[in-house]
């Protein structure tokens, strides 16, 4: 199922500094959008206020300073149907949505059943633009910086930053957490496990300005502690 229908919400109070990051990069505002395949309600970069194309100059101040939480990767909304279609493999469980930027797949999880979903990225932007998709969805969840600050849980939902080799170290320190692993890759075969992807998504990237994200074949990968 292609991953590419959304449609405008009613307009909502949009908190001001995660507007004004968004203008500053863009010159363009959030919106809040329905992601019809979950469903979920974001708060999404408005592509269409957009002035392209952008000079490269901006484009690596973007890069720099990318609201990844404005955006639903690929690789997430991926992630994202995998709990929903797979609700089993979260019910129940208190789940750390890693990297969440959005939260797109920590709140998929809460609508699949998890008791708890903590949002943990080092972006305080994305946490406050995590915290409001879950008063969105009229759902709670809790938010963290680092793992250190999360404390107990059963699942680390991660969506696509283990693909990079600089991220070994980091890879290494969720491997080892003692706790069952779910990723999403939009690269090819990870390095990082003994077995084959579990699954397999055709997603993409909202918004995709520019094309930038042109990674659509994503693989579920999951990791049991011994």
């Amino acid at each position: 199922m292609p991953f590419d229908k959304v449609k405008p919400n009613s307009p909502v109070m949009i908190p001001d500094p995660l507007q004004q990051h968004l203008q500053a990069l863009f010159g363009a505002a959030g919106h809040v959008v329905t992601l019809t395949e979950l469903p979920l309600d974001l708060l999404l970069l408005n592509e269409q206020q957009c002035a392209s194309p952008f000079s490269p100059e901006q484009v690596d101040t973007i890069w720099q300073n990318m609201p990844y939480w404005a955006f639903v990767w690929s690789s997430g909304a991926a992630l994202a149907r995998y709990v929903s279609d797979h609700p089993e493999a979260v019910a129940g469980k208190r789940i750390v949505d890693f990297g969440a930027g959005s939260g797109v797949v920590g709140l998929a999880a809460l609508k699949a059943g998890a008791s708890s979903v903590c949002l943990c990225d080092i972006d305080p932007l994305a946490l406050q633009a995590g915290q409001f998709n879950a008063e969105l969805n009229g759902v709670s969840v809790t938010t963290a910086l680092s793992l250190d600050e999360v404390g107990e849980f059963d699942l680390l939902l991660v969506g696509d930053i283990l693909y990079d080799t600089r991220n070994h170290d980091l890879a290494n320190t969720l491997f080892t957490q003692g706790k069952p692993l779910l990723w999403a890759e939009s690269r090819a075969q990870t390095k990082l496990s003994h077995h084959g992807p579990i699954a397999h998504y055709a997603a993409e990237t909202q918004p995709n300005i520019g094309g930038f994200d042109e990674h659509t074949q994503i693989h579920i990968y999951q990791h049991q502690p011994v």
